[in-house]
Formats: structure tokens, sequence, C-alpha cells
């Protein structure tokens, strides 16, 4: 097993973001998002977070 530091590719990063970019408009790569409205719900989401309630990235919209 050999693991990597993302930072050795840097200089890769344009051409990754390009393709990431590229993909999620084709809809080749999806993400899913949990999302929590208003700032008075910071507590909950974070608490959320430990307790495995959100999907994918935990967002707070205020």
């Amino acid at each position: 097993m050999q693991g990597f530091i993302v930072s050795n590719f840097q200089s890769m990063y344009p051409e990754a973001i390009r393709l990431l970019a590229q993909w999620v408009k084709e809809g080749k790569l999806k993400f899913t998002e949990t999302i929590v409205h208003g700032f008075d719900q910071l507590p909950t989401a974070l608490i959320g977070l430990f307790t495995g309630e959100n999907t994918g990235k935990m967002i707070v919209e205020i």
C-alpha cells in the first residue's frame, strides 16, 4: 500500500479542475449534499456531521 500527498501533484491542479468541472457538467461525476436552512440550525448541523445524519457535504444556508 502506498499513500500520496495531494500537494505533490499541484502542477496538475488546473487540468484536474477543468476535467472535474466537465465531468460534473456531463453528469459523469455526481455529488450529494445536505442543506440545512437557517443560521440558528448551525448546532444541529454540526451534531449531524458526527451522528451520520448528512449525505455528502453538509451546508448551512443562511
